[in-house]
């Protein structure tokens, strides 16, 4: 068989054609992992930033008993130790909006999301967070606002009793 330059070329184009492809299926593969290993620091860094937020709180005596009398009888406190509580509620809630937002996008699996804002479902009902939400709700995005008033009209409670105060704990 005789090779002219217009086999040549035609074979060529196919062998380019196959590059391409390949170069595309390795591409979409790349783009996969990339995506998964994004998913998966944001979801690592959305449960670092409330297990900070946890830890500094719980391991504090002081400011553990502040955010629960502030959540139980806000009435009571000092207005140095209410605006203190609610700094401390409000950067909680701000890495709330900020998963809320991860989740919306796709970034952030809508279950993660669930689990950490359980933590409003379970503070609900207490005159602290009626305080703290009627105070600081405009300083969140409107969608957000929505949606923590979502969560504020489900009826069920968890955790009975985590934030009841007990003198003998």
């Amino acid at each position: 068989m005789d090779f002219t330059l217009s086999n040549l070329a035609s074979v060529a184009e196919v062998i380019g054609a196959a590059a391409v492809i390949v170069s595309l299926v390795f591409v979409e593969f790349q783009l996969r992992e990339t995506a998964r290993a994004t998913r998966t620091a944001t979801a690592s860094a959305a449960s670092a930033s409330m297990s900070a937020w946890y830890m500094a709180t719980g391991c504090s005596e002081q400011t553990s008993a502040l955010f629960l009398d502030f959540l139980q009888t806000p009435e009571e406190l000092t207005s140095q130790q209410r605006f203190q509580a609610i700094m401390n509620l409000h950067a909680a809630i701000i890495s709330f909006q900020n998963s809320y937002y991860l989740a919306k996008e796709g970034t952030l699996d809508s279950q993660i999301l669930n689990t950490i804002l359980e933590s409003i479902v379970v503070t609900k009902d207490l005159p602290g967070w009626a305080i703290y939400w009627k105070e600081r709700k405009p300083f969140f995005f409107t969608d957000f606002q929505e949606y923590v008033d979502s969560l504020m009209s489900l009826d069920r409670k968890v955790s009975e009793g985590i934030y009841n105060r007990t003198d003998s704990i």
